[in-house]
């Protein structure tokens, strides 16, 4: 192929059907989340480098894509994620605001990622943030509302997989030099690299051997009731209980599993961490958690959680649930001195509310495409013009042609 005709990795072309599809997962998404009090918000494709970088984590900062603006000289970056400039938001012009904060989004986030990753550069995501308020009942709000929202797009059999960013914290930060090892090993649930990570490091030996005992600690309850022994893990673990506690109440009909040992996503998160995953797709469809000292980055202490839903995800499990939004009709004059009044019907039929297409300059060949095509779909028909007086409907399922006298008496008796 042309490379003028290519595209860069890691991203790609939607079409039509593709971003329909998207367009309608997004929509159903945003409309629960108004109904639990959350408003939208839009943050800049690209911001400072410096004002982005510091709500992030060393890991992240490595996925900017950077460049410097040719009208300042300053470096800048696209955002490669969203929740850094809902803080910095939060954090100027919503700083007076009432608190608790309940804000959403749909955006597009743009991350770097190395030659032969698989990973798309471009991700589409969906959000949400809770801010102002620190409390086992704000966490399991935005935890029960992300499974409510995947049951809105058709997603049943989901899985709550939780666990405690705090908690892991507590613990690597008394590993010294060999965390970063530690934390590579925890993210492959590698227990071999794991001894061999901690091994011989002058490490205080309770902690060491709770860090080698984390790959274990998944599972239902019984989790938590062994963690809870543990002197240095009881308050995570109370947190962690007193979250579910509320959960249950929402009733969500979700498996709950309990990962002591899951780094989740990005390092600015510092408490109860969440992914909801379905078991009929690889990767997680939303991540989420608590992240208490992100926005104080920005120079306002303020508590906050939220998640964001990977909609690309979504759409592989749930496409098949989402019917195509069909044309309703194609209206078609049958000569050019009607031009006039096709515009007129069909403008009067969007007007009502109906999707129109107007093909003003359809030949005959044409217009048996048109009549083949719209067969197969869930359109209405083909509405000819032949006189003003005369419009002809050709039914698309049964390729039933009836005529009426206006457009009055077709909507009547027509459809």
């Amino acid at each position: 192929m042309s490379k003028n005709l290519s595209l860069p990795q890691g991203v790609r072309d939607f079409t039509p059907e593709s971003a329909e599809e998207i367009r309608k997962v997004e929509e159903f998404l945003l409309e629960e989340f108004a109904r639990w009090g959350y408003r939208r918000i839009i943050t800049p494709l690209f911001e400072y480098q410096e004002t982005i970088s510091s709500g992030l984590g060393e890991d992240f900062e490595k996925k900017l894509m950077k460049f410097v603006d040719p009208s300042t000289g300053e470096v800048v970056a696209l955002r490669p994620d969203i929740t850094p400039q809902v803080g910095r938001l939060i954090a100027s012009r919503l700083r007076d605001e009432i608190k608790p904060l309940r804000l959403c989004y749909n955006e597009r986030v743009i991350r770097f990622e190395e030659k032969g990753s698989g990973k798309e550069r471009e991700v589409f995501q969906v959000g949400c943030e809770l801010a102002g308020m620190q409390s086992a009942e704000t966490d399991a709000e935005i935890i029960s509302l992300s499974i409510k929202c995947l049951g809105k797009v058709g997603i049943k059999n989901l899985v709550l997989d939780i666990g405690h960013n705090g908690l892991l914290e507590s613990l690597l930060s008394q590993t010294g030099d060999a965390r970063s090892d530690i934390e590579d090993a925890l993210k492959k649930k590698d227990q071999e690299a794991l001894d061999q990570a901690i091994k011989n490091k002058r490490i205080n030996k309770s902690v060491k051997d709770m860090i080698l005992m984390l790959p274990q600690m998944y599972g239902g309850s019984e989790v938590l009731a062994k963690a809870k022994k543990y002197k240095l893990l009881k308050n995570y673990v109370q947190e962690l209980e007193n979250v579910l506690e509320v959960v249950e109440e929402y009733n969500l009909n979700c498996r709950v599993n309990i990962d002591l040992g899951e780094l989740r996503g990005f390092n600015y998160y510092s408490g109860v961490t969440f992914e909801i995953l379905s078991p009929n797709n690889f990767n997680p469809l939303i991540r989420g958690g608590r992240y208490d000292n992100l926005i104080k980055k920005y120079g306002y202490d303020i508590p906050s959680t939220g998640f964001a839903v990977d909609v690309e995800a979504v759409l592989n499990i749930t496409k098949t649930h989402l019917e195509n939004t069909p044309v309703h009709f194609v209206v078609i004059p049958k000569k050019e001195n009607l031009r006039r009044e096709s515009i007129r019907l069909a403008e009067w039929l969007r007007s009502s509310g109906f999707k129109v297409v107007l093909d003003l300059k359809s030949d005959a060949n044409l217009k048996k495409r048109r009549i083949k095509e719209n067969s197969k779909s869930n359109s209405y028909g083909i509405i000819l013009l032949e006189t003003p007086h005369k419009i002809k409907l050709i039914e698309s399922r049964s390729g039933v042609s009836r005529e009426f006298s206006d457009l009055e008496e077709l909507l009547k008796g027509g459809i």
